[in-house]
């Protein structure tokens, strides 16, 4: 298509390297448009902070729908990569553009991917902006490592307590520091976090952001070593073979020999000591059972049978062991008078929890990757809340003014049924978005929600270790927000094996 046949496009500019400031993307934005406006083209801009690598991009994925609806001629961008540098994905991306018929304007050529030239051309030049970029990858973590190996921070958010200095790349202690002290005296002197964070409530202190300091963060608080001065590095590592559904490598844990570990890198909020002394208070929890460590069954009105879905109590036999009890259920027979008992036989309560945490740290193991996953996807909002309402509330007028001059050009035989009811259908599909962006952002932040998961994530893992403060009760309750029963059958001799299930809320299929 030459460039006089050009009438419609979309600017896309998207920021991914960190030493691309706001000025450069302005002045990068500046540029398009003028081009545009030089050839009397009518523009679309589509803007977002997003990795290269990343084929999942909102403003991307708007520009690509709304191309395979014909309604551009071209996409105009400063160079190819800022569409993707993998080669998959600006495979996937040309192949739409291709089949559109959509041409790509840079600053320096028009590409036309329907022919060989241009098409090899792309395909080279996507070849070299890979490895420009792992190039410029590795240079980057080369610099993050020297750098965590000198004891500066580069460990992402910043710990409560503690400020980034950007003079010393350091850590210190701000003006919260206090308070991660006097946790670490209360814990030491006796104080469960369970009432720390009680007491805390009473006085009214609460976290940076605003929110109730409970068991869960306490915990995290206790159990990080940046508090003693320790910066740790490389806690993570991307995987080779592991993929998560976008296609993007997941990240492992990593061994404590693979990891930079610099201590007395910052000052500490607490001493070696007191940290050290904490750690062995949590610890010494871990060499006793679940029973043992909580001295009361957790399990109420979760177990059934799976024979005939009875629930199932517990008893304490001869004043030993917990155990759970036997299936009693009683199957009478036509006569109404003679029957059979179920033969689904109890078990002792410590047997029966060993199986059971052993398939639940599966289901706690799978939360903590998808709460992992769901963080590094997420990207930074640069946007204030309140002024991207309006923007939405004012979109939906738009599209509201859109829908009555469709009706009326359907009144007046501009449109036929057929066009008028597309169209329509395409605005209100565009106005039920803005109505659910809206919901979202007069309901909780995603920051908030993946808050409140992350503390469940941390009271389950409490659990599992032997250093949660939860009493029976709360870890009753816990679990029963997650659970909606646990199948269990032992039928036979007293060698029969546990047979469980763990039916979890809000799934189809059980977990085995």
């Amino acid at each position: 298509m030459p460039m006089g046949k050009i009438k419609k496009v979309a600017i896309y500019s998207r920021k991914s390297r960190p030493d691309e400031t706001e000025d450069t993307i302005k002045r990068q934005l500046a540029f398009l448009v003028d081009k545009c406006v030089e050839n009397n083209w009518e523009f679309e801009v589509f803007q977002e902070v997003g990795s290269s690598q990343d084929i999942n991009r909102p403003e991307l994925n708007k520009m690509l729908e709304k191309v395979q609806s014909f309604h551009y001629d071209a996409i105009v961008i400063t160079d190819q990569d800022r569409l993707s540098r993998t080669t998959a994905g600006f495979s996937q991306i040309k192949e739409i553009l291709t089949n559109y018929g959509v041409q790509v304007v840079t600053s320096s050529k028009i590409y036309d991917y329907t022919t060989q030239e241009d098409d090899l051309m792309s395909d080279m030049q996507s070849i070299v902006a890979k490895q420009e970029y792992l190039n410029i990858k590795k240079r980057l973590v080369r610099g993050k490592r020297q750098s965590a190996k000198e004891g500066n921070w580069v460990g992402g958010k910043t710990p409560v307590g503690y400020e980034y200095d950007h003079k010393t790349k350091k850590l210190k202690p701000d003006e919260n520091a206090p308070i991660i002290k006097r946790i670490y005296d209360l814990y030491l002197s006796g104080v469960t976090s369970t009432d720390i964070a009680r007491q805390f409530e009473l006085e009214g202190i609460l976290t940076p952001t605003g929110s109730k300091w409970n068991k869960a963060r306490i915990s995290v608080i206790l159990a990080n070593p940046v508090y003693k001065g320790t910066v740790i590095y490389g806690k993570t590592k991307i995987s080779k073979t592991s993929r998560k559904p976008s296609g993007a490598p997941r990240q492992l844990k990593t061994d404590e020999n693979e990891q930079i570990i610099i201590e007395n890198a910052h000052e500490p909020i607490v001493s070696v000591e007191d940290w050290e002394a904490v750690k062995d208070i949590r610890e010494g929890r871990l060499s006793k059972p679940p029973s043992a460590r909580i001295g009361k069954v957790i399990f109420t009105g979760l177990i059934k049978c799976s024979l005939c879905g009875r629930t199932h109590s517990f008893q304490r036999r001869r004043g030993k062991e917990l155990r759970v009890t036997s299936c009693q259920t009683r199957h009478y027979a036509d006569d109404g008078e003679t029957y059979t008992t179920c033969k689904n036989k109890g078990v002792r309560l410590d047997l029966f929890e060993t199986v059971f945490f052993a398939k639940f740290s599966q289901y706690v193991n799978k939360l903590e990757q998808y709460l992992e996953d769901v963080k590094s996807n997420m990207k930074a909002e640069e946007s204030n809340p309140a002024d991207e309402k309006a923007v939405l509330t004012a979109t939906i007028k738009r599209i509201d003014a859109g829908i009555k001059r469709v009706q009326q050009g359907f009144v007046m035989e501009i449109f036929t049924e057929e066009e008028a009811q597309a169209q329509i259908k395409q605005l209100k599909a565009q106005r039920k978005q803005a109505e659910a962006q809206i919901k979202r952002l007069n309901s909780k932040s995603r920051e908030e929600q993946l808050d409140e998961l992350q503390a469940v994530l941390e009271r389950l893992k409490g659990i599992l270790t032997g250093t949660s403060d939860l009493d029976t009760k709360d870890i009753n309750t816990l679990l029963t927000s997650l659970i909606d029963h646990i199948e269990y059958k032992r039928v036979g001799d007293h060698k029969a094996e546990i047979e469980i299930k763990i039916h979890y809320k809000g799934q189809s299929e059980e977990q085995e």
